[in-house]
């Protein structure tokens, strides 16, 4: 394999070794290197420079490390390519000590009431001053003319949001950012990040403009100064699934990691990192091992490598409890890295993801459980970079609740549906345009909607009533004898251009009495839909004018989940891999080299946010399309037994993960 491209199609089993100054004091880099062998690493990322130089820098602004007594970075690294693993070499740009603040305080980041971000002695840096756009450059080649690193990783690069106690920055006031926008907008830096402010959009817009060409530099600079290097961002893609004290923890964030990492066509080399410590405060305690578990099969079962995160090293980590749990899934990739080359998506469902300032999407948290848990194979992918081209694989388009939508993107979606496809929209999807404006009418001309005629928001009891009419169509909801549902605090109407093309179904009875409970009951009616559905050429567009998936992943309740299958299954036309399994196992499809890989993942163990080892489950029933199953071959890699019945396919038994393999027999 050339070292110009070693990245691609390489068996990324990936540690990243967040060292500590004091690991440098003892290092042996031979035993570093043999604990990464052992754990069947093939890539390992570790700390290099930036915040704290782990080398003997002769660069004034570079501050050493103080406990360079043991072995050296550059034995480190020679000893792990000796045993054939790959290094990566993690730096820190976004922070100054504050010892080199006060000679260069004009490299700092300038909050809007003129003080600066200084965490534990440390001061965030602008990405516009003379440090990120110098004087790393000088950091970078003395690095690696010394180190002959394979990657690099820059850590909190960018414009940083938050501080590590997850407080707002705010824009930047610095006086290049001040300078830079103004040339540019006309405008001044504003004092908060309020998207109704105007100049917010557009300092967004800049903001993303300026990450943007540094990040262009960066990697141009860094492949001048070693051509062969993997840089993240472009040559390899990198993000945490991580947890905090005050965010609780997401089961599917590994999931949803490794999709958006590696693409559609799985075609991007992706690092998606299993974090270990349970917050920033407790870096030393490991999450339980049966989540870790979960996420490093979620990685393979999506398309990404392995990919662990640790505090120090593999040999002085106490906690071992989430490196043996992790370990597992290391040795089992190993064995069967060849099963999982050359694999790309076989899902045809699109979820859409929407850039926000907070952590959570609850919207789009709320259909990833939904889609998962009713065993629909489905893609995600930011709203920017989605294409025509990508739309034509996709049978369903799921917009959760996204507002800010250009004119170009409505008229791509418009499209999609004119030519076939089908999208489903909640929420206020297209109502507002790309700069954060809002609009006068619906942007998604095929939604059939026009003006706005109701925003209903605060609500308190209001619900809908499924009609009589409706039960037909929403089996799901009838069949649990459900009479109304729940939609939130938020409802929206619309106006329909064209009756004889849009169905509704649902009509929302408004707030009501909800105590005492003797004057508890229905008083009027409005004939106001709790959806719509509409014919636009070829397809159909559905709209959900309430935050179904918000309520749900707030609330997990079976009323919201049932009338959510009904809208996905039953009017959108998506198809369930499993109907009949429970919901505590996620499935997902890919197809590659004449076969199909069917990954099922076994999350029974998951209790509110504990999780423990999980229930076995038994004679796991799977729908796939496949006409004549006794014409392939299949086998599984991790002890199940399949049978084939009644044109399905069953397993046996489900511990932890299974991968089964649908292969084309070849002709003798």
């Amino acid at each position: 394999m050339s070292k110009e491209n070693w990245w691609i199609n390489y068996p990324w089993r990936m540690v990243q070794t967040n060292l500590r100054e004091t690991d440098m004091d003892n290092m042996d880099a031979k035993a570093f290197a043999k604990e990464l062998s052992d754990y069947n690493a093939t890539v390992v990322t570790l700390n290099a420079a930036g915040i704290l130089a782990s080398y003997n820098t002769e660069l004034s602004y570079h501050k050493k490390s103080k406990f360079l007594t043991g072995d050296s970075l550059k034995n480190m690294v020679d000893e792990c390519h000796s045993q054939g693993i790959k290094v990566i070499a993690r730096c820190d740009f976004s922070k100054i000590p504050e010892t080199v603040y006060k000679e260069h305080p004009e490299w700092a980041y300038i909050k809007g009431d003129g003080s600066v971000s200084n965490y534990n002695g440390f001061v965030q840096t602008c990405v516009n001053s003379e440090y990120q756009q110098k004087y790393i450059f000088e950091i970078l080649e003395e690095l690696f003319r010394e180190h002959d690193f394979d990657g690099l990783f820059c850590n909190m690069s960018g414009a940083m949001v938050v501080d590590y106690d997850y407080n707002l920055l705010g824009p930047c006031h610095c006086d290049n950012c001040k300078r830079l926008f103004k040339e540019s907008t006309g405008l001044d830096v504003p004092t908060s990040d309020n998207p109704r402010d105007p100049a917010v959009g557009k300092y967004n817009v800049f903001k993303g403009a300026c990450v943007a060409k540094q990040k262009k530099i960066l990697y141009n600079r860094v492949k001048a100064i070693k051509p062969g290097i993997a840089v993240n961002g472009v040559d390899y893609n990198r993000v945490e699934c991580n947890q905090d004290m005050d965010r609780p923890v997401n089961i599917y964030q590994a999931s949803t990691n490794a999709r958006k990492l590696t693409g559609i066509d799985k075609d991007k080399v992706a690092d998606a990192a299993s974090t270990d410590f349970l917050g920033f405060r407790y870096r030393h305690s490991s999450i339980s091992p049966e989540l870790m578990e979960i996420r490093q099969w979620q990685n393979l079962a999506n398309g990404a490598g392995t990919s662990l995160y640790i505090m120090g090293t593999l040999g002085n980590h106490k906690d071992r409890s989430g490196i043996k749990a992790s370990k597992k899934v290391f040795d089992f990739y190993k064995k069967n890295e060849n099963e999982y080359k050359n694999l790309r998506s076989a899902a045809e469902v699109l979820l859409v993801d929407k850039m926000l300032l907070a952590r959570v999407d609850e919207e789009v948290s709320g259909f990833i459980r939904v889609l998962t848990e009713c065993h629909i194979a489905f893609d995600e992918m930011k709203l920017g970079e989605v294409t025509p081209e990508i739309l034509k694989s996709k049978k369903l388009v799921i917009m959760a609740d996204t507002r800010f939508i250009s004119d170009e993107a409505a008229a791509m979606f418009d499209e999609y549906v004119k030519n076939g496809g089908v999208l489903l929209a909640t929420g206020q999807s297209g109502l507002n345009k790309a700069n954060f404006m809002p609009r006068n009418e619906q942007a998604l001309k095929s939604l059939g909607i026009g003006q706005i005629t109701e925003k209903l928001t605060g609500l308190k009891s209001s619900i809908y009533e499924i009609q009589d009419s409706d039960k037909e169509i929403l089996e799901f909801s009838s069949d649990a004898e459900l009479g109304y549902i729940v939609p939130g605090e938020e409802v929206f109407a619309g106006e329909i251009l064209d009756d004889s093309k849009t169905t509704t179904f649902l009509k929302l009875i408004p707030e009501q009495l909800y105590g005492p409970p003797e004057v508890c009951y229905p008083k009027e009616k409005s004939e106001i839909p709790g959806i719509y559905k509409t014919v636009y050429g070829n397809g159909m567009a559905v709209w959900v004018p309430w935050l179904a998936g918000s309520f749900f992943y707030q609330q997990g309740y079976d009323n919201t989940f049932e009338i959510l299958k009904d809208i996905i299954i039953n009017i959108c036309g998506a198809k369930s891999l499993a109907p009949s399994l429970t919901p505590m196992c996620e499935i997902t499809v890919m197809k590659g080299d004449g076969k199909l890989v069917l990954h099922l993942i076994n999350t029974s163990g998951s209790f509110l946010n504990s999780f423990y080892k999980p229930v076995p489950l038994y004679d796991l029933e799977l729908d796939i399309d496949k006409e004549n199953l006794e014409g392939y071959e299949i086998y599984t890699l991790n002890g199940g037994e399949v049978t084939v019945k009644n044109g399905k396919l069953v397993l046996n038994k489900l511990d932890t993960y299974e991968a089964i393999i649908i292969k084309e027999k070849k002709e003798n």
